[in-house]
């Protein structure tokens, strides 16, 4: 088996379907498996597919499922998804074939969401990116009901490797950007890291006004806080580990984004001020999160 889809799943049987579906051809050919972890959904997933293995916890989390999913994998990688993410397989044969003969732990995929903006009664129309600028390409349709417009990295991840490391794992305290915090970890442990600039994955997003506009609740804005503070800890850490590389410029873009997210959604000051307290001065980063994360493999470990 080469390839292990994690895929965490909660009370959204209908959009893994959607899933499941996008990936039978790679299902069904024996290339890959899908290891779907129920996070104790109110209604157990029951659903069978070739190629699909569901394993059922206690409500724990995002974090918990795919640690889950690590423990329960087969593949010789591990790419983790979500459960509303549906794969356009057309074209993956190339990246199948890189795969098999991949010389690093880790290899990162810049993806490219593609934002319709609809009202909430207004069903989003599939179109394919234009290919002619780059020269591989997969695109991957994501059916959520809204997002955001986003450019960033995906990683696909060896499993021996990973298995050799039981320290690299999603923190579970978080709920929030723990997989940023997972794969800054992968990144500072891997012997050789790919940024492949030769494929682009593009997923689709649907923005509806009406579910993101507004103020955050207090509590809302509480919980956000927390994970942010968690997440901040961390990277200021991590980036006076790393001085000499592009983690000081990733931490003062991340420190800008998300402190403008909590001036924009209405927090309330002491949430500010508390936040502040750990991230210290913001000042204004243009670039890019995905290319800042992509120069920050490319300082860190040498590109192959």
């Amino acid at each position: 088996m080469l390839l292990s889809f994690i895929v965490p799943v909660y009370n959204n049987a209908s959009a893994f379907a959607e899933c499941v579906a996008s990936l039978r051809p790679l299902l069904s050919g024996g290339v890959a498996e899908i290891v779907a972890v129920d996070d104790g959904s109110l209604q157990p997933l029951a659903m069978t597919a070739e190629g699909l293995r569901i394993v059922r916890i206690e409500h724990r989390g995002a974090a918990a499922a795919r640690n889950t999913g690590i423990d329960n994998a087969i593949g010789e990688f591990l790419w983790f998804v979500d459960a509303d993410d549906a794969v356009d397989t057309e074209g993956i044969g190339a990246l199948i074939d890189d795969l098999k003969a991949m010389p690093a732990d880790v290899s990162f995929f810049h993806i490219g969401d593609i934002v319709a903006q609809n009202s909430p009664d207004e069903v989003a129309q599939p179109c394919r990116p234009d290919a002619s600028a780059t020269r591989r390409y997969n695109p991957i349709m994501l059916v959520r009901p809204h997002g955001s417009i986003a450019d960033h990295t995906t990683n696909i991840i060896r499993r021996s490797w990973l298995a050799e490391h039981t320290e690299l794992r999603y923190p579970e305290e978080m709920s929030l950007l723990e997989d940023t915090v997972f794969s800054l970890r992968v990144v500072e442990a891997a012997s050789g890291c790919l940024c492949n600039d030769t494929y682009r994955f593009y997923r689709r997003r649907t923005y509806h006004p009406s579910l993101t506009a507004g103020a955050w609740s207090v509590r809302r804005s509480a919980l956000f806080t927390t994970d942010i503070c968690l997440f901040f800890t961390f990277l200021k850490d991590y980036a006076d580990r790393h001085t000499d590389s592009a983690v000081p410029q990733f931490y003062v873009r991340m420190r800008y984004v998300y402190l403008r997210v909590m001036a924009v959604k209405g927090c309330p000051w002491t949430d500010l001020e508390r936040t502040m307290s750990v991230v210290g001065p913001v000042h204004r980063c243009p670039m890019p999160v995905y290319r800042l994360f992509a120069c920050l493999c490319r300082t860190l470990r040498p590109k192959r």
